[in-house]
Formats: C-alpha cells, structure tokens, sequence
C-alpha cells in the first residue's frame, strides 16, 4: 500500500485544496453572482458533457487502464499505445458531435420550458465536450505511467480557480453573460492543453504510431473490453448526473442551482475515495495480471475501513454543521438540506463498500459491471420518474441514494462469489458504533449563541472523538501512521 498511500495523501491534499476553492464558488461566489438559472445551466451543461466524453471515449480510458501493462515499455514508446488512445476518441467525438446536431432540435426542447437558456448556449456543448474527452483520456493514460498527482492538480485545484476567476471577471469587468460562457468553456480546455504539456515534459508523449504489439488476439480482447467499458462507464458517469439532468429539465435550471449545492456538500465525502481510486485502479490491474488475489484482497479491506472512516467523519463533520453552512447560501438554496443527508449518506456506503467496482472492471469478469449499471440506470430513471414529482430536488436524491445502495450491494456480493473476498472485518461494526456515538455527540452538543464558535467547539469535537477511538481500538493502522508522521512533521517544523 506504499505508493497508494503516498499519492493517495498527496491526491487528498490537492482534492480537498479543490473542495475549499470549489466551496468559495459554489457556496458563496455562483450563486450570488449569477442568477439561479444562469448557475444551473453551468451543471447542466457539465453533466451533459460528462457523460458526452464517455459516450465519444468510446472505451479508451478504460482499455488503457485495463490493457496499458501488456504496452509498458518505455524504451520503444509503449508501442504507440498513446496514438491509439488519442485516435480512436476522435472517430467517437466526431460520430457524437454529427448525431448531437442532428437530433439538437428534441434534446433543447426537454429544457425550453423553465430552461430557455440551455437552448441559447447549446453549441457550447461541443468544445466542453472535446476539452472533457481528451482530458479524461490523457489522465487515464497518465494514471497507467501511475501518475496520478498532476491531474489530480489540474482538475481539482488549477481548474477550479479558473472559474473563480472566471465569476470574479464577470462579477467586476460586468461583462455579458455569454463571453462569461465561453470563458467557462475555456477554462476546461486549459486544464487539458496543461496535463498534454506535462505528459510531454516527462517525456511520455509517443505520438508515432505502432502496431507491432497489437495482435490480432489482442486486438479483440481490447475491442470486446471497449464495447463492454463503454457501456458501462456510460451508464455508471449516468448514474451520477442523470439527476442533474432530470431536475433541470423536469423541474428548471433554478432548481437544478440549488440541488447541485446540496449535492457538492455530499460530494465532499467522497473525495478521499477518488483520490484512493486513482492510483488503486491500476495496481489492482496490474495485480489481476499477475493473477496475484492476495494483494487484491488486502487493498479491498484496507481500502473499506479506511474510506468508512474518512468518509463518516466528513459527513458527520458537515452534518452536524449543516445550518451553519447554509447561512452563507441565499434564502431559496435552504431547501437542499435534506438533499445533503440522502446523498451524503449514500456516497459514504459507497465508500464503505471498498474498491469492488475497480476490482470487477479490470478482471476477465469484468461483463457483469455492465449488466449491473445498466440494470441500475433503468432503476434510477424510474425512481427519478417517480420521485421527482412527488418530492421535487428531495425526491431526485432520493432516487439517486437508492441506486447507489443497490449498486454496492449488488457489487460486493459478486466480488464475494468470484473472488471469495470481501470488504469487511470485525472493525468495520467497531467503526460504524463509534462513528454512531461521535455523531450524536456533535448532534446533541449545546449551541453556543456565537455561530462561528459553535461551528469550531462542534468540530473539535467531533475530530477528538473520532481520531481518539481510531487509535484506541486500533482500526486502521494506515490512518494511525498517517496521522503520528503528519503530527511528527508539525512538531519538527515548531522546533
């Protein structure tokens, strides 16, 4: 676990710089800058692209993550494989834009009744789209060099101070809205035209093609993965945004702003597992190819009890400050707190359930990934269907936290019936009861009548209980080492 816990830390470090900065913006600078429509066509068209890249990937960030071991060679250019990552999302993107365009006149219209704007800046799909495409593809390939820190920057950091600057332009400079959109747009293709450059500056950029390594055997396992990968990754990016999409056009781009601030606070939970993610994904590759299970296992249940803790002291921390929090927000984003609490618990679970997706994707049975996201996006259109009508933005993460619980737990018990392992160990119940007792501590704690002081005692808190039940039933000796040389580091730097 050295270097997952090495880039893990740095991964979290610069994710969490990126949720301040991203907390600034979406918590206090877009929605008092921007009208509430005008801030939801901003997620809208995000989510859009998201799942477009994909869509137009058509695979290639997966098969590289999958296939890349069998290229290594550094010395001949990894056999051109970075050619063909680069080559075939084009054909993708090129296909996606043509059908995009053909069929833009049913797709505007899902939005034209309380999301006119979404129309208006429509073409601005396709450049978001391009800039989202190759970024996902040139950090998929910078993940297989196991590289993961430098994107990790780019997206979580550099890019999300472009857009601060961005708001703060548009805010000062009082220029129209639509450069403000273009100048949005651009900020993506930044971060992309930055992570090619770095590539280059490591000396990783083959561009020369070369078929030598591709046999024909290989070349079908690499093709009958992609159209699996594809599908998959489609339906699993969808699963994440299709809420986005349906309040935004369901119910309007002003209630889309405030379910993606309620959202983001959940999303916050999750940030150690992305960076977890990232550089665990193609070690259990590389494990898988070595038909090495023992270390599988061990990064499965490390990974469970480290991310549930983590997780569960980053929604408990927030749950327990959530008013607080919102008293920076306009009156009309209030709403969303119960938002936070379906999704916030929802990503923990998640958490809690290990690196069992990773595990599947990258193994020869990596089929049923498929079947089971596709299963859950019909699941999760229907609930949204039902739910949204019903109980508006609350309603979407309701459907959304059902279809992340059933995921999991759909994906656990299949890791356990083809591998023979699974996530959970007797600390993970002794995890969850202190968990449960530190988050009713920080509920029932008396409010102080000065908010800042009552958000800062509430916190302490919540942190002492946590990290002393950590050490004292001794539940995860990563967590335990990480925290004794970061406590080392800051005693040495007072000295």
């Amino acid at each position: 676990m050295g270097i997952i816990l090495r880039q893990s830390f740095t991964n979290t470090l610069y994710s969490y710089a990126g949720a301040v900065i991203g907390f600034i913006n979406i918590i206090w600078l877009f929605p008092f800058v921007l009208e509430a429509d005008q801030f939801g066509l901003t997620r809208v068209m995000i989510s859009v692209g998201i799942i477009g890249a994909q869509v137009a990937s058509l695979g290639m960030g997966n098969v590289t993550l999958r296939f890349f071991p069998q290229f290594r060679n550094r010395e001949k250019g990894h056999f051109g494989f970075l050619f063909l990552a680069l080559i075939v999302p084009l054909a993708g993107f090129i296909l996606l834009s043509l059908a995009g365009w053909l069929f833009r006149r049913p797709f505007i219209l899902f939005y034209s009744d309380d999301s006119t704007l979404f129309g208006e800046y429509f073409l601005l799909l396709f450049p978001l789209l391009f800039f989202l495409l190759y970024f996902h593809v040139l950090e998929s390939y910078i993940r297989s060099l196991l590289d993961t820190v430098a994107a990790t920057f780019l997206q979580d950091v550099l890019l999300r101070l472009l857009q601060t600057a961005v708001v703060l332009i548009y805010f000062f400079a009082d220029i129209p809205f639509g450069l403000f959109m273009l100048l949005y747009t651009g900020s993506f293709g930044i971060q992309t035209l930055l992570l090619l450059i770095y590539i280059g500056f490591k000396k990783e950029l083959f561009l020369r093609p070369d078929v030598s390594n591709l046999t024909p055997q290989r070349m079908r396992s690499m093709t009958d993965y992609a159209l699996f990968a594809i599908i998959g990754s489609v339906t699993t990016i969808a699963l994440g945004n299709i809420d986005m999409l349906m309040v935004g056009g369901m119910i309007g781009l002003a209630e889309t702003a405030v379910y993606a601030v309620s959202f983001y606070l959940g999303s916050i939970i999750k940030i150690p597992s992305k960076a977890l993610l990232k550089i665990s994904q193609p070690l259990i590759a590389e494990a898988h190819h070595r038909d090495d299970l023992d270390s599988i296992a061990v990064i499965y249940t490390k990974s469970s009890i480290n991310q549930m803790l983590v997780g569960g002291l980053l929604f408990i921390g927030i749950w327990a400050n959530i008013a607080h929090i919102y008293r920076f927000l306009p009156e009309l984003y209030h709403g969303g707190m119960s938002v936070f609490l379906l999704i916030g618990f929802a990503k923990w679970i998640n958490m809690a359930a290990g690196l069992n997706t990773a595990i599947i994707r990258t193994s020869k049975w990596y089929r049923f990934d498929l079947y089971a996201t596709l299963l859950l996006l019909v699941l999760t259109i229907g609930t949204n269907l039902l739910f949204i009508p019903l109980f508006g933005i609350t309603g979407a993460a309701l459907a959304t936290a059902i279809s992340i619980l059933i995921h999991n737990l759909v994906c656990v018990v299949y890791v356990y019936h083809r591998f023979g392992i699974q996530p959970f160990t007797r600390k993970t119940g002794t995890g969850i009861i202190l968990l449960g007792v530190t988050l009713l501590a920080g509920l029932y704690l008396p409010s102080l009548p000065v908010w800042m002081a009552d958000l800062l005692l509430r916190s302490a808190l919540i942190t002492i209980m946590a990290t002393a039940g950590l050490f004292l039933f001794r539940l995860s000796d990563d967590l335990q080492d990480m925290i004794l040389n970061a406590w080392r580091i800051f005693v040495r730097r007072l000295k």
